[in-house]
């Protein structure tokens, strides 16, 4: 990707992060939808100003994210991911008051994600879950190393992200969001 694809990339993510930071603060000047006119060129210029130092920080894999489908795909994930959040806080919370199930342990989890946006919400979704977080990332061989509140009675080496989850493979949704 050429650094003028990367620069208008990185001003085009900046751009709209800062409009999703100012909505709503128009007040009673003259406006466009939520924003006021000063404050739309003020962020234009800066997301430009961002977009241009941060060309080369930008890989060619970051293009397939502008996709609308990706976005509508990762906003959906957010119902699985909740509700495995909610079982989670369900399991630790009884693991705690009854003191039964607490094994800790760090497990090696084979990551089936081949792009690192990927492994990033990978493991913020592990990391997430009450009970476990992500230690350390190899990136030679795509894997992370978790830690566990209960690693079970025959705790394995290496984990599959499917069988970390209570009832969804969330693996499976991010794979499809990211790659």
């Amino acid at each position: 990707m050429s650094n003028v694809a990367s620069a208008a990339l990185a001003a085009a993510a900046a751009f709209i992060v800062y409009l999703v930071l100012s909505a709503g603060s128009a007040g009673d000047t003259a406006s466009v939808l939520l924003w006021s006119i000063p404050e739309l060129v003020i962020g234009l210029l800066l997301a430009l100003l961002v977009g241009f130092l941060c060309r080369k920080f930008v890989p060619a894999s970051a293009a397939r994210m502008f996709n609308p489908l990706r976005w509508l795909l990762l906003i959906v994930y957010l119902v699985p991911f909740i509700f495995e959040l909610a079982v989670s806080n369900l399991k630790v919370a009884w693991s705690i008051i009854s003191g039964k199930n607490i094994r800790p342990a760090v497990r090696k989890v084979e990551a089936p994600m081949k792009t690192d946006l990927g492994m990033l919400l990978l493991s913020a979704s592990l990391t997430y879950q009450p009970g476990t977080f992500t230690v350390d990332v190899d990136e030679e061989d795509k894997s992370l190393y978790v830690h566990f509140l209960d690693a079970g009675h025959k705790p394995e080496k290496t984990v599959e992200p499917k069988k970390i989850f209570s009832f969804i493979n969330l693996a499976a949704w991010i794979r499809r969001i990211c790659e």
